[in-house]
C-alpha cells in the first residue's frame, strides 16, 4: 500500500484529539456558566439568567454525550494504534487514568441528576451545589488525561528508564505509579492547557451568542444573550491575563526540563549565556535557521528577567544530534500562537477601556462581530498550541528526562520511546482511519448544530415562565428583577 504506519497513526491520533478537544472545551465553558448563571439566578430571583442555565444544562448533555463517544473511540485508538505504547502506559501511568474513570462518574451522575431532577429540588440552592460536582468531574477529567501527556515529556522517577533503556526496552522496573501525578511539567502545562481550553469554550460560547444577539428580533431572547455574553466577556478578559502568565511558566519550564524540544520552539541553533534574541518566524534549512525576523537580546530576558537577560543558559540545537530534532514548522506556530494571543488580548484590552468608560459595547456592532471572530481565533489559537507542544515531542513519543545540569539522565539517549517503535503497523489501522476521518466529520457539525438549536430559544416566552415558577416569582412577566436584567 506504500503507507507509512507510524505517519499515519501519528496523523489520525492528531485528528482525533484535534477534534476531540474542541467538545471537552466547549464542556468545560458550558458546566463553568450553568455554575455561575445559576448562583446568579438564585441570587437575584433573575427569571433571564435562570432561562439560560436551564437552556446551557440541556446543551451540555448533547456535548457529554457525544464527547463519552469521542472518548471510547480514543481508548480503542490508543489500544490499537499505539500497542507498544500503551503497555509502558499500562505498567507505568495507568492509575491517572483509573482516576479519570470516578471522575467521569462524578461528572455523568451529577449531571443526569443536576438535569433529569430540576424540577425536584425544593431547595434550590441544593440543586446548584450540584453543579459543582460537573464543574469539578469534567475539568477532573480533562486535567487526569492532560496529565498522562505532562509525564510523556518528563517520565522522572515513574520507573527505571535507564533499566528499561539498557534491556531493549523490555524490562520495566522500579514503577512509581503516583509519580505520574507529579512530574516536572505536570504544574505548568496543566495551568496553560486548562487556561487555553477554558478560553476557547468560552469564547465559541461567546461567538454563538453575539450571533444569535444580532439576529434575534425577539426582546426577552436579546436579554438573555446580552447576559450570556457579560458573563463570558468577564472570563474572557480573566482568562487572557492567565493565559499569558502560564505560557511564561510554561516556556520557562521548558527551558529547564525540556532544552531540546525550547531549543526548537525558540530556533536556536547554538547555546548562549547572555543576549540571546528572540527569533520571529523562520525555519531550519540545511541545518541553518533561515528567513527569521531577530529581536536582539529578548528572548535572554524574557527567559532571566532579573538579571535583565545578561546572565542565564539558552540552549541550543547544535548541542542535539540532528536526528532528534523536530520539524521547525514549530518555531513558525508557537509564534502564531503568541501572535494571535497578543491580538485577542488588544482586544479585551479595548473592551475592557470601553467598559470602564461606561460605553454600551453591546450596541457597538464592531465589538459583536469581534466577539464572533473570538470564537474561531480562540479555537484556532488552541489548536495550534496544541499541534506545537505535540509536534515538539518529535520523533519521540516520550522523551528522556534531564537532571539539574540540564543533561539526559540516560546518556547519548534523548527520548524513552520514538514514534516508530510506539506505532502499530498492522494493516487495521488503514481502515480504522478512514472510519475515524468520517466519524468526526459528521459528529462535529452534528454537535454545533444541536447546540445551536437548544440554545436557540425557540419558544422563549415558555422558557421564562418556567423560569418564574422554579424562581417562585409570580408569573406576570414583570418582575423588577427580571425588566432590569439587561440594565446590570
Amino acid at each position: 500500500m506504500g503507507i507509512s504506519y507510524p505517519v499515519w497513526d501519528s496523523a489520525m491520533f492528531a485528528y482525533t484529539i484535534s477534534a476531540h478537544i474542541i467538545i471537552v472545551a466547549i464542556t468545560l465553558a458550558m458546566a463553568l456558566m450553568i455554575t455561575i448563571t445559576e448562583y446568579i439566578a438564585l441570587k437575584h430571583k433573575n427569571k433571564y439568567y435562570e432561562a439560560l442555565t436551564h437552556k446551557l444544562s440541556i446543551a451540555l448533555v448533547i456535548n457529554f454525550a457525544i464527547g463519552t463517544a469521542s472518548g471510547v473511540f480514543m481508548a480503542v485508538e490508543l489500544m490499537l494504534f499505539w500497542p507498544v505504547f500503551m503497555k509502558l502506559v499500562g505498567a507505568v501511568a495507568m492509575l491517572s487514568f483509573y482516576a479519570e474513570v470516578f471522575a467521569f462518574l462524578v461528572e455523568s451522575v451529577t449531571l443526569m441528576v443536576y438535569v433529569y431532577f430540576w424540577d425536584n429540588f425544593k431547595n434550590r440552592w441544593n440543586h446548584w451545589l450540584v453543579s459543582w460536582g460537573i464543574l469539578i468531574g469534567t475539568g477532573a477529567s480533562a486535567w487526569l488525561i492532560t496529565n498522562v501527556n505532562a509525564w510523556m515529556n518528563t517520565p522522572t522517577g515513574s520507573f527505571n528508564i535507564a533499566k528499561y533503556m539498557s534491556s531493549g526496552e523490555t524490562i520495566i522496573t522500579g514503577v512509581n505509579p503516583l509519580k505520574v501525578f507529579y512530574e516536572p511539567s505536570t504544574g505548568a502545562e496543566l495551568f496553560h492547557m486548562f487556561m487555553a481550553m477554558y478560553f476557547a469554550g468560552s469564547m465559541a460560547l461567546l461567538a454563538y451568542f453575539a450571533y444569535k444577539y444580532l439576529k434575534s428580533k425577539n426582546e426577552n431572547e436579546k436579554i438573555i444573550d446580552k447576559l450570556a455574553m457579560k458573563i463570558l466577556s468577564a472570563i474572557g478578559i480573566v482568562d487572557i491575563i492567565l493565559i499569558g502568565i502560564s505560557g511564561s511558566i510554561e516556556l520557562s519550564t521548558l527551558l529547564t526540563v525540556e532544552p531540546l524540544k525550547y531549543a526548537m520552539l525558540e530556533l536556536n541553533l547554538h547555546p548562549v549565556m547572555a543576549g540571546a534574541p528572540e527569533h520571529l518566524f523562520g525555519f531550519i534549512s540545511n541545518g541553518k535557521a533561515v528567513d527569521f525576523i531577530p529581536l536582539a537580546g529578548i528572548q535572554s530576558l524574557l527567559a532571566y528577567p532579573l538579571t535583565k537577560g545578561n546572565a542565564g543558559y539558552i540552549p541550543g540545537l547544535s548541542s542535539y544530534p540532528t536526528y532528534t530534532w523536530a520539524p521547525s514548522v514549530i518555531h513558525s506556530t508557537l509564534d502564531l500562537m503568541v501572535g494571535f494571543g497578543l491580538l485577542m488580548g488588544l482586544f479585551w484590552f479595548i473592551v475592557l477601556v470601553l467598559r470602564i468608560m461606561k460605553k454600551d459595547i453591546f450596541k457597538m456592532k464592531s465589538i459583536l462581530y469581534g466577539f464572533i471572530a473570538l470564537g474561531f481565533l480562540g479555537i484556532f489559537t488552541m489548536e495550534d498550541g496544541w499541534y506545537t507542544a505535540e509536534v515538539g515531542r518529535v520523533p519521540y513519543i516520550i522523551l528522556m528526562p534531564y537532571n539539574s545540569a540540564g543533561q539526559p539522565i540516560v546518556a547519548g539517549h534523548y527520548g524513552v520511546m520514538t514514534i516508530a517503535q510506539a506505532a502499530s503497523t498492522s494493516t487495521i489501522v488503514w481502515y480504522l482511519g478512514i472510519v475515524i476521518i468520517l466519524f468526526y466529520l459528521i459528529i462535529i457539525p452534528f454537535t454545533f448544530y444541536f447546540n445551536a438549536k437548544v440554545l436557540n430559544l425557540s419558544n422563549v416566552e415558555e422558557e421564562l415562565r418556567k423560569a418564574e415558577r422554579d424562581l417562585n416569582l409570580p408569573e406576570t412577566g414583570k418582575d423588577v428583577n427580571s425588566l432590569n436584567a439587561g440594565a446590570r
